[in-house]
């Protein structure tokens, strides 16, 4: 055996820390659910996919719903720190509040696809907060919308668009038809593409 080998063999493997196992663990979670749904996610099939034992779950998550709110926990949390990212974008020349928002989702839905897929796709046989992480996103991205609409005037006579209460809705709806168009058919719907949709029909709804 040469010298290299026998300080390898004695080197003690490092183990991992309790914040990145449980990373690991609700990575393993939300991979399985992105890709067969909610009812295919199990303690065995997660501790297979992280080498570990189902009892290491317990001890991180108590048991398999508690693991399933945990995941959802946080991608919901991380939607919503990249959405609040994209709100505050400044728009480039020419471009609105609301285009420079869309473009900020579209990218964040890039970097993290099963998240978004997840809160906006849900499978059947998720936990119940997760349903009730998607009225928050919702009523997030809602006050969002009205709040952009009337820092442009909305309400303002240079406005032909007499009801923005229901304009906020049908923002709302199409900016989720987007989103879910950039999930299905990444390279059909390209971003330009989207955001360029999403300025005309600015333009349409709320003409100068």
């Amino acid at each position: 055996m040469n010298s290299s080998a026998a300080k390898n063999r004695g080197t003690p493997r490092r183990r991992m820390t309790v914040e990145k196992r449980r990373e690991q663990i609700m990575d393993a979670a939300r991979d399985i659910a992105n890709a067969e749904g909610f009812h295919a996610v199990t303690l065995d099939r997660v501790a297979e996919a992280c080498g570990i034992t189902r009892t290491l779950i317990y001890q991180q998550f108590g048991n398999l719903s508690g693991l399933l709110v945990a995941m959802v926990d946080r991608e919901y949390a991380r939607a919503a720190r990249d959405f609040a990212e994209a709100a505050k974008r400044p728009p480039r020349k020419g471009q609105s509040r609301y285009g420079a928002g869309v473009a900020g989702v579209l990218e964040a839905v890039d970097a993290s696809p099963a998240t978004w897929r997840m809160l906006l796709m849900p499978s059947h046989g998720g936990p119940p907060e997760l349903y009730e992480r998607l009225e928050q996103a919702r009523d997030l991205t809602q006050e969002y919308l009205a709040a952009a609409l009337r820092e442009a005037g909305v309400n303002s006579s240079n406005f032909a668009n007499p009801d923005p209460e229901l304009a906020v809705r049908m923002l709302l709806a199409v900016s989720q038809e987007l989103v879910h168009l950039r999930l299905t058919k990444p390279r059909v719907y390209t971003i330009d593409r989207l955001v360029a949709q999403a300025e005309r029909l600015i333009e349409v709804m709320f003409p100068h």
